[in-house]
């Protein structure tokens, strides 16, 4: 037979065909959560196959704040670190709202508008908006979102003062009994504060001492002085303290920067707590150099620590942080920073985001 031979036609592969097994071992390497979404919208089966019920661990994004402080639009602007892309999310229940964070799947919303304390837990990726009960407070400090609060038992954490600038008050509102529990204390002094089995982990005494309060007896149970470390002192540094929960340990996370500089400089120093049980030892705070495969994500006020175990994309031992500063031509900008927990160094990270904001680690629940 003359002429060319018929090119042969490879069959377009049925990707619906898959095994759900092998589909479901994909779903769960997706540590961005607009990946999974995609995933899910490519046909019945693979929507089957990744169950929003059992999502991926996912990695945390970055939600902007608003230009017009203090209140949010409806279109909230997030930034993956994952992806290096900015997604907008069209969210009409956080419109007119203060946004308080950092938060795993749930933020904290407070109503400015409303007659009274009116807060409330939102997912800003579903619009599921949640009322706490009523808090007779109007000022927040810190702010502490554990898992899942909706559905798990994970506690939401206030810290505040109070109008008079001299009572501060602690505030654990538990899902199960949809109740607060709310700790009054004399100070004069901003609080940082954290929430862990059972106990509030409280700084901001003034002189850096650290209280551990058992929260159903209310009760102070150890007092724990700062560590000697506390004394690092340089021209043009400033400091921020962080306690953080990691893994089961409680940190104490102290940031240092060089304000004056065009890009600041950060460093840390970073303690372990040890409450020494058993062999009649003071509690302390013990110096480390490492948080092994633990990450941190550290914003303006507070943070909270992932297992890089369970994720992919992300450096393990080290430390994520947006913090805003002070530069000569623009006193309002916030920069993103890698540092490098064993090599005591911060690297520059690019973020679209001008202005500062809160960590999520964003949920389809």
């Amino acid at each position: 037979m003359d002429g060319p031979l018929p090119l042969a036609t490879t069959p377009t592969p049925d990707w619906t065909m898959l095994p759900p097994e092998l589909l479901q071992t994909i779903a769960t390497k997706l540590p961005d959560i607009s990946d999974f979404v995609k995933f899910r919208a490519v046909c019945t089966t693979w929507r089957s196959s990744a169950r929003v019920s059992h999502p991926p661990p996912q990695l945390p994004w970055f939600l902007e704040e608003p230009d017009y402080l203090p209140y949010f639009k409806s279109n909230l602007r997030f930034y993956s670190l994952f992806s290096g892309k900015i997604h907008t999310i069209h969210s009409p229940n956080s419109s007119g709202d203060w946004l308080w964070g950092p938060a795993h799947d749930y933020i904290v919303m407070f109503n400015v508008a409303a007659p009274s304390s009116q807060f409330s837990l939102l997912n800003p990726l579903t619009g599921r908006k949640v009322l706490l009960p009523f808090l007779d407070i109007t000022r927040l400090l810190p702010i502490w979102v554990g898992p899942d609060p909706i559905e798990s038992r994970e506690p939401v954490v206030f810290a505040s003062l109070l109008a008079d600038s001299r009572t501060r008050i602690l505030a654990l509102y538990q899902p199960v009994a949809r109740e607060w529990v709310v700790i009054e204390e004399p100070c004069s002094y901003p609080v940082r504060c954290h929430y862990f089995n059972g106990m509030f982990y409280v700084d901001g005494e003034g002189n850096g001492d650290t209280k551990v309060i058992n929260t159903v007896t209310r009760k102070v149970v150890h007092v724990v002085p700062p560590p000697p470390e506390d004394d690092y002192e340089c021209n043009a540094i400033m400091g921020m303290t962080y306690l953080v929960q990691s893994g089961s340990d409680i940190l104490r996370v102290v940031l240092h920067y060089n304000g004056r500089l065009e890009v600041p400089d950060y460093h840390f120093h970073i303690h372990r707590l040890d409450l020494q049980s058993g062999n009649g030892e003071e509690p302390r705070w013990v110096k480390i150099s490492s948080i092994g495969d633990q990450i941190l994500f550290l914003d303006e006020h507070n943070g909270f620590s992932l297992s890089c175990r369970d994720y992919s994309g992300l450096r393990r031992n080290s430390i994520y942080v947006i913090k805003s500063y002070q530069a000569m031509h623009d006193p309002s900008l916030s920069s993103l920073c890698r540092y490098d927990i064993e090599e005591a160094r911060s690297e520059p990270l690019n973020c679209p985001f001008v202005k500062g904001g809160i960590w999520i680690v964003p949920s389809l629940r």
